[in-house]
């Protein structure tokens, strides 16, 4: 009874000090495009929360004196522009990147304010979609030097897992072809291997039919912890040299779907 009680304790202390894995998360297409509809919005809720005498006026910043007016009116059409260049087939990386950067000036002008200042509380508003924003093309607001800003599109994720799909299958028959070289091994034993390979393939298919529409980190979990198993089983077999290149094919499918929501997979 007291070694059960001992271990219910250490068990408890494990799930205490073992923070939980973060979950693969994304916004899809149509989210994005809402948030760049609500980072527009709330500029504007800023712009017109500011009292005349702040519009007007200049600040020193790294390149000298800047109008204030004229930073919010080179920041407004950025955003502008990202959200007319947003679309299913491209995620606007470049546009996105160039809010990211222009949303600096501001963001300066603003902490040099007094806590009383007329817009404060619409500039956090909209530093908060910004920096929403910046999180789902991997980066930061405000920016850091050298930092990468790029998001793949839904139909670009969906490519990769049904790469990923197709590939598995197309690996699969050739692992069981290589395998049938093994005389030493039983046919029970082949067939369970190569189901492994085949359920990498079920993985990205289910994957495949939520993207764009519905909450799918479940299923990415499940694709990567099944494409470890499909890469532990291959590498362990006898024909784990005639599966290095149709092992290739999967690979990088599978990276651009960890960076798309959000996440890492090594092999």
């Amino acid at each position: 009874m007291k070694t059960i009680k001992t271990v219910f304790l250490v068990l408890v202390a494990l799930a205490v000090a073992v923070p939980a894995l973060a979950q693969p998360t994304r916004l899809y297409d149509n989210d994005v495009k809402a948030l760049l509809d609500q980072s527009k919005q709330s500029f504007d809720k800023f712009w017109d929360a500011m009292d005349g005498q702040a519009k007007a006026s200049v600040f020193k910043g790294p390149e000298g004196e800047l109008s204030v007016k004229r930073i919010a009116e080179d920041y407004k059409k950025t955003i502008e522009l990202a959200k007319e260049r947003f679309n299913d087939s491209y995620s606007a990386s470049t546009e996105v990147a160039a809010v990211l950067r222009d949303g600096v000036r501001p963001n300066n002008f603003v902490a040099r304010q007094a806590a009383s200042f007329k817009g404060a509380s619409e500039w956090a508003a909209h530093a908060a979609h910004i920096k929403a924003l910046a999180g789902e093309y991997g980066a930061v607001f405000p920016p850091v030097e050298g930092q990468t800003v790029r998001r793949y599109t839904d139909k670009e994720v969906k490519l990769a897992a049904d790469g990923v799909e197709q590939a598995a299958k197309a690996l699969a028959t050739a692992f069981d072809n290589a395998l049938k070289q093994d005389k030493a091994m039983a046919g029970p034993a082949r067939q369970a291997q190569v189901a492994v390979v085949k359920s990498l393939g079920d993985s990205a298919k289910a994957l495949s039919s939520r993207i764009g529409s519905q909450p799918a980190s479940a299923q990415v979990t499940a694709l990567f912890d099944q494409a470890t198993k499909a890469k532990a089983t291959l590498t362990g077999s006898s024909a784990a040299a005639a599966t290095q290149a149709g092992w290739a094919g999967i690979s990088k499918p599978l990276t651009v779907i960890a960076t798309a929501f959000h996440t890492t997979w090594t092999e």
